[in-house]
């Protein structure tokens, strides 16, 4: 079809769109714009003559970047639950790249018969408000109802209870739809297609197909750069009814072969872990049920990717590993595939949520401690890390660009401590509070050499004309979007000295995350032990260390980054096959790094537990005790930089743990009550190899072993520090004077001398971000 045909039949069939009751479309197109079909049309004809867009990213002078029409852009998007009423304000601020919410069951009809008009109407009027937008659409696939209703034998089942009140919520609650066609309050639903039919993965790829070929046939190929497919239970991929044990349909059983029942599934025969010998099936089941989830989210998109030819960039929510809730249903284990797919060009996530369990005097939450009272740190609210949740070495090193998804409520909604969407946590209720956050989320997307999006869900709340209208974030936004002109004169190589190195696939074979229910004393619910206390948790210790760090998948270790990583914690590698084993034993061999190794190194093999492996792999000698016991660990440390009483763990009893024998070790310090060791080092092939039984280790320590390992603290305080090759951001965690080392000259954003070394007077959640001149 030609774009003159296209525009035509456009006016047509728009104009038919104003017959149709209000339920079928939420008319903000009418009540906010009094628009009309042939002002929509206009729109369409005002961009015809323009080439399409081509958008891509290529890595280049450090990572991944975002060019668009051979040009290299900043890539700073945003996006609304209702874009009609805040997009004047992203406008204001200079951001004219959008990542609007695209319900795709309205235009899905029936079987092969689709209608776009009303997506097509949904772009012009955005286009109306700022002509010079581009358009990077998230597009839900929420599954109609005439589908499901077609499919019975399709659906999800559950290995849990449920109730009836959760299936066909949308039509049952009568939720509102938004602008865009998005239901936000529908995410209690359990009437659902399985990830694993492939009947619905076909159907659902050949619709995408069909709507990214009507756009190639559109003006608004001209203006939509990029695709981002995506569904499930909060519309991240993640499964559907995660609570009640999905999935055992029928289509899950073709593609995972026999599903162990609920109860295997939610117990363990060796405490915190599973025993290969006697829980493979369960172990290996995870494992398929994470790599179909994975293949699913691929699927759609290659259909983006084959239908554009390459034109537009094509990307998903994955992986939050840093922070996943109900983490073995949750479908995020199997990002190998994600980072070796050519249909992926970027990975994107929101930042850490987690709350904090420590309380305030009004009862909001506002910090972490661990089991023996020492702070952690916040993720969100003043002072608070923003820490992603994302492996962002491992996206880099693969190619694949990282959007951070920013959502902190401001100072204008009437409750910012409770809100649907992103909480701002605490200080945002105020303008220097909203003011500050802000700084750190886009200081750390641009010192971080990443991507993001500003994501306003205040008309949703108690923000009408949303989160950021008033001038003081307007301006706010402009400074970083003036900032991120400087991108492409910059190199955004990682410089950090110390890692933090995980894996996924270990939590097939843990403790599953309903074996802690209720979560007493957790900074987040719905977790289980690992990911909450040795990740989640631990991470809010290393935003604290005072230095950049890198986080990154053991897979992509390489035999170079004994050398580059002075320090490097192996966090979770529980679970190891003889042949990784080998490979991570080579890397450091003879490396002279300083590697921390937790709690159960190599234990688990694919067949048995193997307690040799573990001793070959640390190079210490270890006693298993299988008495449950507290996970807190009493330091006997001699240094006046740590507390002679320090402890640190988790005061919860558990088993086992383990207890190093070794007298060539050097006893650091001793499971809390008896005198087992539980944190030691030594010399082993040619590297400083230290085991330590018990996580979370707190911020002094860190900083201890940083410095024992003779990796370069940036900052004399325990200071949030981001750095690339010729950026980097500071974020004050308490008020008082500090002393900023950074590893080249540079000079404050807002001008000044380029120097190495900066005394700063900060007050707590002061942001200050530093470039290279240029």
């Amino acid at each position: 079809m030609k774009r003159r045909e296209f525009i035509k039949n456009f006016s047509s069939t728009a104009m038919s769109m104003s017959l149709l009751p209000g339920g079928a479309f939420e008319s903000y197109l009418a009540k906010l714009l009094q628009s009309n079909p042939q002002r929509a049309a206009q729109h369409l004809r005002a961009i015809a003559h323009e080439q399409p867009a081509r958008a891509e990213i290529k890595t280049e002078r450090g990572g991944p970047r975002l060019y668009l029409n051979g040009t290299e852009i900043y890539p700073l998007l945003a996006l609304s639950t209702h874009m009609f009423p805040t997009i004047d304000n992203f406008r204001k601020a200079g951001i004219h790249m959008y990542h609007p919410l695209v319900g795709m069951r309205i235009g899905w009809l029936g079987e092969n018969t689709y209608d776009w008009s009303k997506m097509d109407a949904f772009f012009s009027q955005l286009l109306e408000l700022d002509p010079d937008a581009y358009f990077m659409p998230r597009l839900q696939l929420r599954t109609p109802v005439w589908w499901k209703e077609a499919h019975p034998d399709e659906m999800l089942q559950f290995g849990l209870k449920t109730s009836q009140k959760d299936y066909n919520i949308i039509e049952k609650r009568q939720l509102e739809q938004s602008e865009g066609g998005i239901y936000f309050r529908a995410r209690d639903e359990l009437w659902e297609a399985s990830f694993a039919s492939k009947v619905w993965r076909e159907d659902t790829a050949t619709m995408l197909r069909a709507f990214a070929e009507h756009i190639e046939r559109s003006p608004l190929r001209s203006r939509i750069i990029g695709y981002m497919p995506t569904t499930g239970q909060t519309g991240e991929w993640n499964t559907f009814g995660p609570d009640f044990l999905p999935d055992y349909s029928a289509p899950m059983r073709r593609a995972c072969g026999e599903i162990p029942d609920s109860d295997a599934r939610l117990q363990t025969t060796f405490g915190l872990l599973r025993d290969p010998a006697k829980e493979s099936r369960i172990i290996s089941f995870y494992q398929k049920y994470h790599d179909t989830i994975a293949d699913t989210a691929l699927r759609m998109c290659q259909a983006l990717r084959e239908a554009t030819k390459g034109r537009a960039i094509v990307g998903v929510f994955y992986g939050y590993l840093l922070e996943q809730v109900r983490i073995q249903e949750g479908g995020y284990l199997a990002m190998r595939k994600f980072l070796q797919s050519p249909y992926i060009d970027y990975i994107a996530g929101p930042y850490s949520y987690m709350p904090g369990n420590v309380t305030d005097k009004n009862g909001v939450r506002y910090t972490t401690q661990d089991g023996a009272g020492n702070l952690l740190g916040n993720a969100r609210g003043v002072a608070g890390d923003g820490g992603f949740r994302m492996l962002t070495e491992s996206l880099r090193r693969h190619g694949k660009l990282y959007f951070s998804e920013m959502d902190p409520s401001t100072h204008l909604d009437k409750n910012p401590l409770e809100v649907f969407g992103g909480h701002g946590g605490e200080g945002s209720d105020t303008v220097m509070g909203s003011r500050r956050i802000m700084q750190r989320d886009l200081g750390q997307v641009f010192a971080s050499g990443s991507g993001g999006w500003l994501y306003d869900f205040g008309p949703l709340n108690q923000a009408e004309n949303g989160w950021y209208a008033s001038e003081e974030i307007i301006q706010e936004i402009s400074r970083f979007v003036k900032m991120g002109e400087l991108r492409q004169k910059l190199d955004i190589t990682p410089v950090a000295e110390i890692a933090a190195v995980y894996d996924d696939q270990v939590f097939c074979a843990t403790e599953h995350w309903l074996a802690g229910k209720p979560w007493s004393n957790y900074a987040i619910k719905a977790t289980d032990f690992f990911n909450h206390w040795f990740l989640n948790s631990q991470a809010r210790a290393f935003h604290r260390l005072g230095a950049p760090m890198d986080f990154l998948y053991a897979r992509d270790l390489r035999p170079e980054d004994a050398r580059r990583y002075k320090l490097i914690f192996m966090v979770n590698h529980f679970f190891m096959d003889q042949r990784e084993v080998g490979r991570i034993s080579e890397i450091f061999h003879n490396s002279g790094a300083t590697v921390v190794w937790f709690y159960a190194p190599g234990l688990m093999t694919p067949e048995k537990l193997d307690p040799s492996q573990m001793e070959g792999l640390t190079g210490f000698k270890f006693k298993m005790l299988k008495k449950p016991g507290a996970m807190l660990i009493k330091s006997t440390i001699q240094d006046d930089a740590l507390e002679q009483s320090l402890k640190f763990g988790v005061n919860t009893p558990h088993w086992p743990r383990f207890a190093v024998t070794d007298e060539a070790a050097d006893a650091w310090g001793m499971w809390d009550g008896g005198d087992e060791v539980a944190l030691a080092g030594k010399e082993h092939a040619g590297y400083h190899s230290i085991y330590c039984g018990a996580a979370p280790l707190p911020i002094p320590l860190l900083r201890w072993l940083a410095k024992k390992a003779h990796a370069r603290l940036w900052c004399n305080r325990a200071d949030i520090v981001r750095a690339t090759e010729d950026a980097a951001m500071i974020v004050a965690t308490s008020t008082g004077q500090r002393t900023l080392s950074l590893h080249k000259p540079m000079a404050l954003d807002t001008g000044g001398q380029a120097k190495q070394h900066h005394d700063l007077e900060l007050e707590k959640g002061e942001v200050r971000i530093f470039v290279k001149p240029v």
